[in-house]
Protein backbone atom coordinates (compact mmCIF):
# COMPACT_ATOMS: atom_id res chain seq x y z
CA UNK A 1 0.00 0.00 0.00
CA UNK A 2 1.16 3.53 -0.75
CA UNK A 3 2.13 5.86 2.09
CA UNK A 4 2.45 9.60 1.44
CA UNK A 5 4.56 11.44 4.05
CA UNK A 6 4.01 15.21 4.05
CA UNK A 7 6.54 17.18 6.11
CA UNK A 8 8.60 20.24 5.22
CA UNK A 9 11.60 19.09 7.29
CA UNK A 10 13.93 16.79 5.37
CA UNK A 11 15.27 15.34 8.61
CA UNK A 12 11.77 14.27 9.66
CA UNK A 13 11.12 12.70 6.25
CA UNK A 14 14.31 10.68 6.66
CA UNK A 15 13.26 9.58 10.15
CA UNK A 16 9.87 8.44 8.87
CA UNK A 17 11.48 6.63 5.95
CA UNK A 18 13.84 4.79 8.30
CA UNK A 19 10.93 3.74 10.53
CA UNK A 20 8.62 2.41 7.79
CA UNK A 21 11.14 0.99 5.31
CA UNK A 22 10.64 -2.61 6.47
CA UNK A 23 6.86 -2.48 6.93
CA UNK A 24 5.87 -3.10 3.31
CA UNK A 25 4.76 0.40 2.25
CA UNK A 26 5.52 2.16 -1.03
CA UNK A 27 6.64 5.50 0.39
CA UNK A 28 6.13 8.86 -1.34
CA UNK A 29 7.22 12.23 0.01
CA UNK A 30 6.01 15.83 -0.24
CA UNK A 31 7.47 18.92 1.42
CA UNK A 32 4.37 21.13 1.15
CA UNK A 33 0.61 20.97 0.71
CA UNK A 34 0.50 21.89 -2.99
CA UNK A 35 3.04 19.21 -3.94
CA UNK A 36 1.11 16.67 -1.91
CA UNK A 37 -2.16 17.60 -3.64
CA UNK A 38 -0.55 17.11 -7.05
CA UNK A 39 0.72 13.67 -6.04
CA UNK A 40 -2.69 12.63 -4.77
CA UNK A 41 -4.24 13.85 -8.00
CA UNK A 42 -2.51 11.15 -10.06
CA UNK A 43 -3.00 8.27 -7.61
CA UNK A 44 -6.11 6.17 -8.08
CA UNK A 45 -5.76 3.61 -5.33
CA UNK A 46 -5.99 3.50 -1.52
CA UNK A 47 -3.31 5.55 0.19
CA UNK A 48 -2.37 6.45 3.77
CA UNK A 49 -1.34 10.08 4.33
CA UNK A 50 0.93 11.01 7.22
CA UNK A 51 0.23 14.74 7.36
CA UNK A 52 2.18 17.24 9.46
CA UNK A 53 0.01 19.92 11.06
CA UNK A 54 2.26 22.79 9.91
CA UNK A 55 3.39 22.72 6.27
CA UNK A 56 3.96 25.52 3.72
CA UNK A 57 1.76 26.29 0.74
CA UNK A 58 -1.41 24.74 2.12
CA UNK A 59 -1.48 23.96 5.85
CA UNK A 60 -2.38 20.55 7.23
CA UNK A 61 -5.97 21.43 8.16
CA UNK A 62 -6.70 22.99 4.75
CA UNK A 63 -5.19 20.04 2.87
CA UNK A 64 -7.12 17.57 5.03
CA UNK A 65 -10.39 19.40 4.30
CA UNK A 66 -9.59 19.47 0.58
CA UNK A 67 -8.84 15.74 0.43
CA UNK A 68 -11.84 14.68 2.49
CA UNK A 69 -14.11 16.96 0.49
CA UNK A 70 -13.07 15.39 -2.81
CA UNK A 71 -13.96 12.24 -4.68
CA UNK A 72 -11.03 10.27 -3.25
CA UNK A 73 -12.03 10.77 0.38
CA UNK A 74 -12.93 7.12 0.97
CA UNK A 75 -9.67 5.79 -0.39
CA UNK A 76 -7.48 8.16 1.65
CA UNK A 77 -6.70 7.56 5.33
CA UNK A 78 -5.23 10.68 6.97
CA UNK A 79 -3.12 10.58 10.13
CA UNK A 80 -2.36 14.11 11.30
CA UNK A 81 0.90 14.71 13.17
CA UNK A 82 1.18 17.47 15.74
CA UNK A 83 3.88 18.60 18.14
CA UNK A 84 1.32 19.70 20.73
CA UNK A 85 0.46 17.25 23.48
CA UNK A 86 -3.02 16.93 24.94
CA UNK A 87 -4.38 19.90 22.95
CA UNK A 88 -8.08 19.08 22.78
CA UNK A 89 -8.88 22.06 20.56
CA UNK A 90 -6.42 20.91 17.90
CA UNK A 91 -7.78 17.36 18.06
CA UNK A 92 -11.33 18.64 17.55
CA UNK A 93 -10.24 20.87 14.63
CA UNK A 94 -8.40 17.96 13.01
CA UNK A 95 -11.31 15.55 13.23
CA UNK A 96 -13.73 18.22 12.01
CA UNK A 97 -11.44 18.67 9.00
CA UNK A 98 -11.75 14.95 8.26
CA UNK A 99 -8.64 13.44 9.89
CA UNK A 100 -8.93 9.72 10.63
CA UNK A 101 -6.31 9.57 13.37
CA UNK A 102 -3.71 11.58 15.29
CA UNK A 103 -0.07 11.18 16.28
CA UNK A 104 1.93 13.38 18.64
CA UNK A 105 5.66 14.03 18.27
CA UNK A 106 8.03 12.49 19.22
CA UNK A 107 6.65 9.41 17.51
CA UNK A 108 7.45 5.94 18.86
CA UNK A 109 8.04 3.28 16.20
CA UNK A 110 5.62 0.81 17.78
CA UNK A 111 2.78 3.31 17.96
CA UNK A 112 3.37 4.48 14.37
CA UNK A 113 3.32 0.88 13.13
CA UNK A 114 0.04 0.15 14.93
CA UNK A 115 -1.69 3.28 13.62
CA UNK A 116 -0.51 2.66 10.05
CA UNK A 117 -1.74 -0.94 10.34
CA UNK A 118 -5.17 0.31 11.42
CA UNK A 119 -5.21 2.66 8.42
CA UNK A 120 -4.19 -0.11 6.06
CA UNK A 121 -6.90 -2.43 7.37
CA UNK A 122 -9.49 0.33 7.20
CA UNK A 123 -8.69 1.18 3.57
CA UNK A 124 -8.60 -2.49 2.62
CA UNK A 125 -12.00 -3.13 4.10
CA UNK A 126 -13.45 0.02 2.54
CA UNK A 127 -12.29 -1.18 -0.85
CA UNK A 128 -13.84 -4.59 -0.25
CA UNK A 129 -17.10 -2.95 0.77
CA UNK A 130 -17.23 -0.98 -2.45
CA UNK A 131 -16.72 -4.19 -4.43
CA UNK A 132 -19.45 -6.04 -2.53
CA UNK A 133 -21.98 -3.26 -2.30
CA UNK A 134 -24.47 -5.24 -4.41
CA UNK A 135 -25.33 -7.39 -1.40
CA UNK A 136 -26.59 -5.74 1.78
CA UNK A 137 -26.06 -8.96 3.69
CA UNK A 138 -22.44 -9.26 2.54
CA UNK A 139 -21.82 -5.58 3.28
CA UNK A 140 -23.10 -6.05 6.84
CA UNK A 141 -20.81 -9.03 7.40
CA UNK A 142 -17.77 -7.09 6.20
CA UNK A 143 -18.67 -4.12 8.38
CA UNK A 144 -18.89 -6.39 11.41
CA UNK A 145 -15.46 -7.75 10.62
CA UNK A 146 -14.13 -4.22 10.22
CA UNK A 147 -15.48 -3.17 13.59
CA UNK A 148 -14.05 -6.25 15.30
CA UNK A 149 -10.64 -5.71 13.71
CA UNK A 150 -10.62 -2.00 14.51
CA UNK A 151 -11.78 -2.63 18.06
CA UNK A 152 -9.05 -5.22 18.60
CA UNK A 153 -6.41 -2.95 17.04
CA UNK A 154 -7.52 0.05 19.10
CA UNK A 155 -7.52 -2.04 22.27
CA UNK A 156 -4.03 -3.26 21.47
CA UNK A 157 -2.87 0.27 20.70
CA UNK A 158 -4.42 1.63 23.88
CA UNK A 159 -2.68 -1.03 25.92
CA UNK A 160 0.62 -0.46 24.11
CA UNK A 161 0.51 3.27 24.78
CA UNK A 162 0.25 2.62 28.53
CA UNK A 163 3.02 0.03 28.93
CA UNK A 164 6.72 0.76 29.38
CA UNK A 165 8.36 -0.98 26.45
CA UNK A 166 11.49 -2.09 28.31
CA UNK A 167 10.16 -3.25 31.70
CA UNK A 168 6.65 -4.33 30.72
CA UNK A 169 4.99 -2.47 33.60
CA UNK A 170 2.81 0.65 33.36
CA UNK A 171 4.48 3.74 31.93
CA UNK A 172 4.28 7.34 33.08
CA UNK A 173 1.23 8.08 30.92
CA UNK A 174 -0.69 5.26 32.58
CA UNK A 175 0.60 6.35 36.00
CA UNK A 176 -0.67 9.90 35.61
CA UNK A 177 -4.03 8.68 34.30
CA UNK A 178 -4.42 6.32 37.24
CA UNK A 179 -3.25 8.89 39.80
CA UNK A 180 -5.84 11.33 38.50
CA UNK A 181 -8.58 8.69 38.68
CA UNK A 182 -7.68 7.48 42.17
CA UNK A 183 -7.22 11.05 43.42
CA UNK A 184 -10.75 12.04 42.40
CA UNK A 185 -12.16 8.78 43.78
CA UNK A 186 -10.41 9.33 47.11
CA UNK A 187 -11.57 12.96 47.13
CA UNK A 188 -15.17 11.87 46.63
CA UNK A 189 -14.99 9.15 49.29
CA UNK A 190 -12.70 11.13 51.64
CA UNK A 191 -10.24 8.22 51.66
CA UNK A 192 -6.48 8.11 52.10
CA UNK A 193 -4.23 7.76 49.06
CA UNK A 194 -0.59 6.69 49.34
CA UNK A 195 2.16 7.06 46.75
CA UNK A 196 5.59 5.44 47.00
CA UNK A 197 8.39 6.80 44.81
CA UNK A 198 11.33 4.43 44.24
CA UNK A 199 14.78 5.32 42.95
CA UNK A 200 17.69 2.97 42.19
CA UNK A 201 20.71 4.18 44.15
CA UNK A 202 23.79 5.19 42.14
CA UNK A 203 22.31 3.83 38.91
CA UNK A 204 24.52 5.99 36.67
CA UNK A 205 27.53 4.46 38.41
CA UNK A 206 25.99 1.01 37.80
CA UNK A 207 25.70 1.77 34.07
CA UNK A 208 29.26 3.09 33.99
CA UNK A 209 30.49 -0.08 35.70
CA UNK A 210 28.51 -2.79 33.93
CA UNK A 211 27.23 -1.13 30.74
CA UNK A 212 23.80 0.04 29.61
CA UNK A 213 22.61 -3.42 28.58
CA UNK A 214 23.24 -4.68 32.11
CA UNK A 215 21.55 -1.52 33.39
CA UNK A 216 18.43 -2.33 31.36
CA UNK A 217 18.39 -5.87 32.77
CA UNK A 218 18.76 -4.45 36.27
CA UNK A 219 15.71 -2.19 35.77
CA UNK A 220 13.69 -5.12 34.39
CA UNK A 221 14.44 -7.22 37.47
CA UNK A 222 13.58 -4.37 39.83
CA UNK A 223 10.34 -3.67 37.95
CA UNK A 224 9.39 -7.36 38.26
CA UNK A 225 10.25 -7.29 41.95
CA UNK A 226 8.16 -4.15 42.56
CA UNK A 227 5.19 -5.65 40.72
CA UNK A 228 5.47 -8.73 42.93
CA UNK A 229 5.51 -6.51 46.01
CA UNK A 230 1.87 -5.44 45.67
CA UNK A 231 -1.08 -7.75 46.12
CA UNK A 232 -4.30 -5.82 45.45
CA UNK A 233 -5.78 -5.36 41.96
CA UNK A 234 -6.25 -1.66 42.73
CA UNK A 235 -2.52 -1.09 43.36
CA UNK A 236 -0.35 0.05 40.46
CA UNK A 237 3.40 -0.12 39.81
CA UNK A 238 4.75 2.12 37.05
CA UNK A 239 8.02 3.30 35.63
CA UNK A 240 8.17 7.02 36.32
CA UNK A 241 11.24 7.65 34.18
CA UNK A 242 14.86 6.52 33.97
CA UNK A 243 15.66 4.53 37.11
CA UNK A 244 12.66 5.87 39.03
CA UNK A 245 9.44 3.97 39.71
CA UNK A 246 6.14 4.74 41.45
CA UNK A 247 3.64 2.65 43.40
CA UNK A 248 0.03 3.88 43.79
CA UNK A 249 -1.80 2.48 46.83
CA UNK A 250 -5.48 3.56 46.93
CA UNK A 251 -7.32 3.58 50.28
CA UNK A 252 -4.03 2.99 52.11
CA UNK A 253 -2.69 4.77 55.19
CA UNK A 254 0.94 5.55 55.93
CA UNK A 255 1.37 2.28 57.84
CA UNK A 256 0.32 0.39 54.75
CA UNK A 257 2.77 2.37 52.64
CA UNK A 258 5.56 1.60 55.11
CA UNK A 259 4.67 -2.08 55.05
CA UNK A 260 4.93 -2.16 51.26
CA UNK A 261 8.21 -0.21 51.34
CA UNK A 262 9.69 -2.52 53.97
CA UNK A 263 8.65 -5.60 52.02
CA UNK A 264 10.25 -4.24 48.85
CA UNK A 265 13.51 -3.38 50.64
CA UNK A 266 13.74 -6.97 51.90
CA UNK A 267 13.12 -8.29 48.39
CA UNK A 268 15.85 -6.03 47.00
CA UNK A 269 18.25 -7.34 49.63
CA UNK A 270 17.32 -10.92 48.71
CA UNK A 271 17.81 -10.15 45.02
CA UNK A 272 21.41 -9.11 45.76
CA UNK A 273 22.28 -7.71 42.34
CA UNK A 274 26.05 -7.03 42.41
CA UNK A 275 27.10 -3.36 42.41
CA UNK A 276 30.79 -3.48 43.24
CA UNK A 277 31.35 0.28 42.92
CA UNK A 278 28.38 1.37 45.03
CA UNK A 279 29.56 3.67 47.84
CA UNK A 280 27.14 2.06 50.34
CA UNK A 281 26.77 -1.65 49.46
CA UNK A 282 28.24 -4.36 47.31
CA UNK A 283 24.82 -4.90 45.72
CA UNK A 284 22.08 -2.75 44.17
CA UNK A 285 19.97 -0.78 46.65
CA UNK A 286 16.95 1.48 46.35
CA UNK A 287 15.60 4.50 48.18
CA UNK A 288 11.89 5.09 48.71
CA UNK A 289 9.75 8.09 49.50
CA UNK A 290 6.25 7.58 50.93
CA UNK A 291 3.50 10.20 50.90
CA UNK A 292 -0.03 9.79 52.26
CA UNK A 293 -2.87 12.27 51.86
CA UNK A 294 -6.61 12.66 51.97
CA UNK A 295 -7.22 14.67 48.77
CA UNK A 296 -8.65 18.17 49.13
CA UNK A 297 -10.69 20.03 46.48
CA UNK A 298 -8.16 22.86 46.20
CA UNK A 299 -5.27 20.46 45.50
CA UNK A 300 -4.27 18.23 42.60
CA UNK A 301 -2.66 14.78 42.53
CA UNK A 302 0.70 16.36 41.64
CA UNK A 303 0.81 17.61 45.23
CA UNK A 304 1.01 13.97 46.33
CA UNK A 305 3.81 13.37 43.81
CA UNK A 306 5.72 16.39 45.17
CA UNK A 307 5.39 15.10 48.73
CA UNK A 308 6.59 11.63 47.73
CA UNK A 309 9.52 13.18 45.86
CA UNK A 310 10.44 15.19 48.97
CA UNK A 311 10.36 12.05 51.07
CA UNK A 312 12.53 10.26 48.50
CA UNK A 313 15.03 13.12 48.62
CA UNK A 314 15.08 12.83 52.41
CA UNK A 315 15.79 9.10 52.19
CA UNK A 316 18.74 9.81 49.93
CA UNK A 317 20.04 12.56 52.20
CA UNK A 318 19.93 10.18 55.17
CA UNK A 319 22.11 7.58 53.48
CA UNK A 320 19.94 5.80 50.86
CA UNK A 321 18.90 2.11 50.92
CA UNK A 322 15.93 3.07 53.11
CA UNK A 323 12.51 4.71 53.05
CA UNK A 324 11.38 8.08 54.33
CA UNK A 325 7.84 9.21 55.09
CA UNK A 326 5.86 12.38 54.43
CA UNK A 327 2.34 12.46 55.89
CA UNK A 328 -0.15 15.28 55.27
Amino acid sequence: MKLLIIDDEQSMRKIYAALVKNWGYEVLFAADGLSAWKILGVIDEPIIVLLDWVIPGMDGIELCQTIKGGEKALQTYIIMVTGKKNDADDVVRGFEAGADDFLTKPIAAGELNCRLAVGRRTLTYQYELEQRNHSLHETTKVMENVMRELSAANSQLKELSRIDEMTGIANRRRLEEYLSQTWHCALRKEELLTLVMVDVDFFKLYNDTYGHQAGDECLKKIAKLLAAGIHRPSDLVARYGGEEFAIVLPNTNSDGGQTVAGRILKKIDSLALPHKNSPIHSYVTISLGIATMIPKPQLFYKTLVEHADSALYQAKQEGRAQWSLCVD
